[in-house]
């Protein structure tokens, strides 16, 4: 009944966005030119094999010191070079994945839609173990020490052991009828997994066993549908030194002493991508496109842009002096970190012999390598590696 509640609710909001027309204001914002001494420029870009196309599945790969690792709808796991684009080799996993790839530089970890989480060990460049867990997990799983990580759609958070793929703990939350699809990937640090649920809620549990440490509340559903009570966490929380930052879908940002369980601010916003930092500023794209820079100490609005209006944003990502996002036409934006104006800007696809058939849309977050370069994945399975460079003008 859940799953059938999930599908319906997101069969409605599609039927919305197709039938909008020329008059209802939350049409995508025409995108217009500007200045800049800036352009970006694609290094290189290859097609890793089946994309999601209109689902809502995020296929992130894991962008390690020499080489990029993919995975594809239809389970062909791909390592690339980051420096040439060329690929070293693939693993075919005979899946239908569901989720991108975590790991480190020994194994690699991927999610299928037949909630089975697949570890491939890259000295042999097979799989080492499948473990099903209950049900479909469509955040990537992640390493801890000597466990892995996983997170699934019904709320529960389950430790793996690495070598052997043995469950060890199951963490398990009721969770409402009604909710978004998708999951935010736990942060673990401090001796702690921190996971936002889809209830509002955000818990900290212990790695060694799945026992709560804390439990807060994010975000109070309010409305009287079930549309309007959701307050799914879904978009990636940060950590700073000891204060987690975090931020659900129609509910509130806010910043949280992890050590007590206690808020420091929150305000009332509402994302489902998440949030990103540096060491003064935070940055997220809110439900009506607006990218906000907000003070990491109380809160404070720096600046908002908003000329990205109802282009659904992905989460944005630090590249040096700017952070970047993508949008559903498959343009990259940068935009500067001090003031919100726009530095660069440039569509996936539009030239290059890949083809629209691909869909060039984004929705994985751009990865930044270095300051000056962002690895960016469509959601027609093409990676692309851009570099931004300054304009000859002596001409």
């Amino acid at each position: 009944m859940r799953l059938i509640r999930m599908l319906l609710l997101f069969m409605a909001a599609t039927l919305v966005v197709a039938c909008a027309d020329d008059d209802n204001l939350n049409q995508p914002t025409e995108l217009v030119p500007f200045d800049s001494k800036y352009f970006l420029e694609v290094t290189w870009h290859t097609a890793t094999g089946a994309g999601v196309e209109q689902q809502y599945v995020f296929l992130h790969p894991l962008i390690l010191k020499e080489t990029g690792v993919t995975v594809s709808r239809d389970g062909l796991l791909t390592v690339t070079s980051i420096k040439t684009g060329d690929e070293e080799y693939t693993v075919d996993l005979e899946r239908v994945i569901s989720a991108g790839v975590g790991g480190d530089e020994d194994v690699w970890l991927v999610a299928s839609n037949d909630a089975h989480i697949i570890a491939v060990d890259r000295k042999s460049r097979s799989q080492r173990w499948s473990t099903r867990v209950p049900t479909e997990v469509l955040a990537r799983p992640l390493i801890y020490r000597d466990s892995v990580i996983v997170r699934t759609i019904d709320g529960q958070i389950i430790s793996l052991d690495i070598t052997s793929g043995k469950i060890r703990w199951q963490f398990q939350h009721a969770i409402p009828d009604l909710t978004l699809r998708g999951n935010s990937e736990p942060v673990i640090a401090r001796n702690r997994i921190f996971a936002g649920l889809d209830d509002g809620r955000l818990t900290a549990i212990s790695p060694e066993d799945g026992s709560v440490v804390w439990n807060v509340q994010l975000s109070v559903p309010t409305g009287r549908s079930e549309i309007q009570r959701l307050v799914d966490i879904d978009g990636d929380a940060e950590l700073y030194g000891r204060v987690l930052y975090a931020s659900s879908f129609q509910g509130r940002i806010a910043a949280i002493d992890v050590d007590r369980g206690q808020f420091l601010w929150a305000r009332d916003f509402s994302t489902h991508t998440g949030v990103t930092l540096d060491e003064k500023t935070l940055y997220s794209s809110d439900e009506n496109g607006h990218v906000w820079a907000l003070d990491r100490l109380n809160g404070a609005t720096i600046w908002k842009q908003e000329k990205l209006a109802y282009r659904y944003l992905t989460r944005p990502t630090i590249v040096g002096d700017y952070i970047a996002l993508g949008d559903f036409e498959g343009y990259v934006h940068l935009l500067s970190r001090y003031d919100g104006r726009f530095i660069a800007r440039y569509q996936l696809g539009q030239y290059d012999d890949v083809g629209w058939e691909y869909n060039a849309g984004i929705i994985v977050p751009p990865i930044a390598r270095g300051n000056d370069r962002v690895v960016v994945v469509t959601r027609g399975g093409v990676i692309y590696v851009l570099e931004l460079r300054e304009k000859d003008l002596d001409f």
